[in-house]
């Protein structure tokens, strides 16, 4: 037992002093450490993860190398260690992470032994180039990963199977060696620059299959966004459909009234003040209720708007409106309608916990363009993405933040633009729509 404490002893003191364990704890830190939307958090996170990651590595090396000398459980014991310790993904994303590390870690390995041989550089030069192997393998993942994510809630165990099965065989493979070299269980011969070539081969393969999955999952991803879209659309196109109805029913009696006034004006001419106040309180007694608010002579517009001023009042917001549109705009219904309600519902709700719940609409069709803006004040300073796209604020992501984006999808299809800006508590979105001349 004594013996065994000791060579313990020995063992961990060669470990602390290992460059090759410091690089090691430093690769694990940057490859199971999500960068994205990390900012002032990776600052205190990646220092702190790193003096876990050391002693692990330490620890768990050390236990491995006297149970399992010179064997791959040096690298796999800590790596499992590290990412159950740092686990900040879903499970096929980091269980994929993991798996990406540990094949890497000994791909480097087996380079920097190679160029070892050739420049004899000792141990710094052999730990400088793995960790330089594996913050070329960070960069890389970065760019794939730029557009690309395993987190979503649609990407289950079976759809990573292909990375994880190419990283086994990769193991597998390290494990021959293993076996080989130090056990003499199985017969195995290479040249350095077999050995190099095997390396290359697997880890261009695991990267492969990496952005092909990444690439399947987003597809799967913009599916699905693509559906809710869709839906989102017409389940506000009928509830537009259900308050034209009633607008209808609105303008015709508008154009009853205008009888009705005609008749008591005339009655009123003739001096027959008992036939007038007998008409007027039969009018009155048939009054609709129904209310209108914006009137500019397009009778899309006006529904549109009037249905979302109605919203407005009933969450305590007010809609203040400049319309200047033509009688018939050249936009599919389902387009214009989504457009607006959008807009409109997004700057309805985020006028929750401000003071001032007043929301500016402006539709002005001017200089062959339908130019549509929205400003709202907003008690939370939105995010905006790496490429400038609007970010939801919201915990459900998957399910909220798509009407910036289909608001996007209308002005592209109709050649416009749309553009979102924030600026001393109040938020702006623009959206112009190309309007043909219509003499043209």
């Amino acid at each position: 037992m004594e013996e065994l404490l000791q060579s313990f002893v020995t063992t961990f003191g060669a470990s602390m002093a290992s460059l090759y364990n410091a690089s090691f704890a430093l690769s694990l830190v940057l490859l199971l450490t999500k960068f994205h939307g990390g900012g002032r958090r990776l600052a205190w996170l990646l220092p702190v993860r790193f003096a876990i990651a050391l002693p692990v590595v330490w620890l768990l090396g050390t236990i491995s190398d006297l149970i399992f000398p010179n064997s791959i459980t040096w690298t796999v014991a800590p790596t499992i260690a590290c990412g159950l310790i740092f686990w900040d993904r879903s499970t096929p994303a980091q269980l994929v992470r993991i798996a990406l590390v540990m094949c890497s870690w000994l791909y480097s390995l087996s380079v920097a032994d190679m160029l070892n041989v050739e420049l004899y550089g000792g141990i710094e030069l052999a730990a400088t180039i793995s960790l330089a192997y594996m913050l070329l393998l960070r960069v890389i993942l970065v760019l794939l990963e730029r557009h690309n994510y395993l987190d979503g809630e649609n990407v289950s165990l079976s759809f990573v199977f292909p990375v994880l099965f190419v990283c086994a065989s990769g193991l597998a493979e390290r494990t021959i060696l293993y076996l080989r070299s130090d056990f003499g269980f199985v017969y195995y011969s290479a040249s350095t620059l077999e050995s190099f070539l095997t390396c290359l081969n697997g880890q261009i393969a695991q990267i492969v299959v990496y952005w092909a999955v990444l690439r399947l999952a987003r597809e799967f991803r913009d599916k699905e966004r693509i559906q809710a879209e869709r839906h989102l659309m017409e389940s506000r196109y009928e509830a537009l459909g259900v308050y034209r109805e009633s607008g209808e029913s609105l303008r015709r009696l508008r154009h009853e009234v205008k009888n009705q006034y005609a008749y008591i004006r005339m009655l009123l001419e003739q001096k027959d003040y008992r036939r007038a106040e007998e008409f007027f309180g039969e009018m009155s007694m048939r009054a609709n209720p129904t209310f209108s608010w914006v009137s500019s002579g397009n009778d899309l517009v006006d529904d549109i708007v009037n249905l979302e001023v109605s919203k407005a009042r009933a969450a305590g917001v007010e809609i203040s409106s400049r319309i200047a549109v033509p009688a018939e705009l050249p936009y599919e219904e389902i387009d214009l309608c989504s457009l607006l309600m959008n807009l409109l519902d997004n700057a309805i709700e985020a006028c929750e916990g401000t003071g001032e719940k007043n929301v500016r609409l402006g539709i002005v069709a001017d200089q062959g363009a339908l130019v549509v803006t929205v400003v709202n004040p907003t008690a939370q300073r939105p995010r905006f993405s790496e490429e400038g796209a609007l970010e939801t604020t919201k915990q459900d992501k998957e399910n909220h933040g798509l009407g910036t984006s289909i608001v996007r999808s209308v002005a592209e299809k109709y050649d416009g633009a749309a553009d979102f800006s924030y600026e001393e508590g109040e938020f702006t979105a623009r959206v112009m729509l190309a309007l043909p001349d219509a003499s043209s």
